[in-house]
């Protein structure tokens, strides 16, 4: 910890007029959570940069973090009349907006960054939580929680007879990619590890022989969309998909998932295929896969539309755009999962 971005702080004292210096370093502490520190490190930042855009945009974060709404919508909009066509600079301002409680002007906004990117799977998000919070029926018709999160218990692999077996080795087999001594920086879990790189087609037998079910119940998932071209799910779907990432996620003692979104996805997951016994525990949900809570404090009354319960084997598939995360667990055992999403070919 003493080491942590001190090689920065070498650099810029080097190289005095770098931007990126500060900017990188900035964007370290925000994620570290480290927020007084990391706006220094953007103030410091903007004004030697040519295009200051980054750097407000992350500063209104920080000051949407703090509850300085005004402030935040302040430097995102200063980000975004530098660079209106960035959908980013949208999203961060909608979410600015959102949480001050002008709802009107970020569903605009929202809109405007879909029309840039019509399958950013953020812009979407943010367009759906302002529609809750209209009480807009299309709300209803983008999230649909009852349709659109589907389970899936998936049958054993070829070469097993049990699920059980199977969960069994490929969990001793995950065991080597999970050694970091901590949760990464960029991820969304919180007290546990992630793997690095994709897990799919990249070779690993058992994920292979685990793939061939996923991809049934993907192709199966996309069987049962509507024809709708106005459905931002259904609108994309080609009869082909491809794999945009996966990983494994291990959670430890008082581990959950933050509240997310994929934004590069179209349909997202979560296959388990190890849990603690606290997930059997149907009062309290630990472990728990929970479904339209968003990461943004916007006066919800009923925040979570949706919970699933963890089981070894199952897969639960969604949009990427579905605001998704985990009920924290106390237990000595992990919960231990891959994740993937993908996209259409």
């Amino acid at each position: 910890d003493g080491e942590f971005l001190k090689s920065f702080d070498e650099a810029s004292a080097r190289h005095p007029q770098v931007g990126a210096l500060p900017l990188l370093k900035g964007s370290f502490l925000f994620r570290a959570e480290r927020y007084e520190d990391a706006i220094e490190a953007l103030e410091r930042a903007a004004p030697l940069m040519a295009n200051r855009a980054t750097p407000l945009d992350m500063l209104g974060q920080i000051h949407a973090r703090q509850g300085r709404f005004d402030e935040a919508i302040k430097a995102h909009e200063s980000a975004t009349q530098a660079e209106p066509a960035n959908a980013h600079f949208l999203i961060g301002l909608t979410d600015a907006l959102l949480q001050a409680g002008e709802v009107a002007r970020a569903l605009e906004t929202s809109q405007r960054a879909m029309v840039l990117e019509p399958s950013n799977q953020g812009a979407l998000a943010r367009w759906g939580l302002a529609l809750r919070k209209l009480a807009d029926p299309r709300e209803e018709g983008l999230n649909d929680y009852e349709n659109l999160v589907q389970i899936f218990d998936l049958p054993p692999p070829e070469g097993y007879s049990s699920m059980d077996d199977f969960n069994r080795d490929l969990n001793a087999y995950l065991d080597p990619m999970h050694q970091d001594a901590r949760a990464p920086l960029e991820q969304t879990l919180r007290k546990g590890t992630q793997t690095h790189d994709n897990l799919i087609g990249r070779g690993h037998d058992l994920v292979e022989r685990l793939r061939a079910r996923i991809d049934e119940a993907v192709f199966a998932y996309m069987a049962r969309m509507k024809e709708d071209d106005a459905h931002p799910l259904f609108r994309r779907r080609t009869g082909q998909m491809r794999y945009q990432g996966s990983w494994s996620a291990r959670l430890s003692d008082c581990g959950y998932h933050t509240n997310h979104v994929h934004p590069f996805g179209w349909i997202s997951s979560c296959y388990y295929v190890a849990l603690p016994d606290a997930v059997a525990d149907e009062e309290s949900k630990q472990g728990w896969i929970k479904f339209g809570e968003p990461n943004l404090n916007i006066g919800l009354a009923d925040p979570i539309r949706r919970i699933v319960q963890p089981v070894p084997g199952r897969l639960v598939l969604f949009p990427s755009y579905m605001w998704h995360g985990t009920v924290p667990f106390r237990s000595q055992q992990s919960r231990t999962t891959i994740a993937f999403a993908t996209v259409p070919a």
